[in-house]
């Protein structure tokens, strides 16, 4: 099982999963450039808080 479908039912029962649209590619991009922790989690709370934006302009 991939680090993905371990995190799905918590990111969702958490109504984050949004997230799950761009953690592999925030996870490459972590590897790839050895970010530190808190700036991983910082760009994946950003895309879910940018998901939400343009979801809410979508709806209004």
């Amino acid at each position: 099982m991939t680090l993905q479908h371990h995190l799905e039912p918590k990111l969702k029962r958490l109504r984050l999963s949004g997230i799950l649209e761009t953690l592999e590619d925030r996870t490459n991009q972590a590897i790839d450039g050895k970010i530190a922790y808190t700036d991983f989690l910082e760009r994946l709370l950003e895309d879910e808080i940018e998901r939400r934006e343009q979801k809410q302009l979508r709806s209004a």
